[in-house]
């Protein structure tokens, strides 16, 4: 299957969790809570198994273009760039949590990190996003986390209009990353510092109360399995 149709049906899987993921308030109160704290686990594994190894990857790719000239960490200055840049969204937004100028602030910084992993999901070259299955399931999971905060937030302002914007965002960003891939060390400049916004999402709403820590360690340890999994495969293939 030709890599555009995969991404478009990835791109695809996450659209349908920002429209939909309101619905598993049906599980009810016990089980939504433990899905979003499994989910929450997964994120977690993402990012520390799996996300900053791929930035550590970059790093090279950052360094041809003389981004800071004398500083070896690049891709992690970037990164931090990002973790700042939305923890300064989310302050902005906490002082006017439920009212139009928190919504706007919180669905402006949303719609880019939405432009950013469409754009990296649609370039078949992207390294950070692959195995793109994994990828896929870890940030679905995320995006649920993250979408019940934010109805929990701004409630029928997230309903009614966020939730289509941030949708059209990752669609804008498939066809850009699609019809204009980027150069390899720009690629690596957005991704890093999207990965600042995960990292933040990540230790700000996934990390469970004491009710749910066994559904977060088994997401957390499920995920970290199957990355390995991944791993000892393709070095079976190489020996082999």
């Amino acid at each position: 299957m030709p890599y555009h149709i995969k991404a478009g049906c990835a791109i695809a899987i996450l659209c349908l969790v920002h429209l939909f993921a309101n619905k598993i308030k049906y599980l009810g109160w016990l089980w939504h809570g433990r899905f979003l704290s499994f989910a929450g686990g997964i994120s977690f594994t993402y990012v520390f198994v799996s996300l900053l190894p791929e930035l550590a990857k970059s790093q090279t790719s950052i360094e041809t273009i003389g981004l800071f000239p004398y500083f070896e960490k690049h891709v992690y200055l970037i990164a931090l760039l990002g973790f700042l840049f939305f923890y300064s969204a989310q302050s902005v937004t906490s002082k006017d949590h439920y009212g139009v100028l928190g919504f706007l602030t919180s669905m402006g910084s949303y719609t880019i990190f939405n432009l950013l992993i469409g754009s990296s999901m649609a370039d078949s070259q992207n390294s950070d996003v692959q195995p793109l299955l994994l990828f896929t399931l870890a940030m679905s999971l995320h995006y649920f986390v993250n979408d019940h905060n934010l109805r929990e937030a701004h409630k029928n302002l997230y309903e009614d209009m966020g939730r289509w914007l941030l949708t059209a965002a990752l669609i804008i960003g498939g066809l850009l990353g699609l019809w204009w891939p980027l150069p390899e060390a720009i690629a690596a400049i957005l991704m890093a510092f999207a990965a600042g916004g995960v990292l933040y999402n990540v230790m700000r709403y996934e990390l469970p109360n004491n009710e749910n820590v066994t559904f977060f360690c088994l997401g957390s340890l499920l995920y970290a399995a199957m990355l390995l999994s991944v791993g000892i495969k393709n070095v079976w293939q190489l020996v082999t």
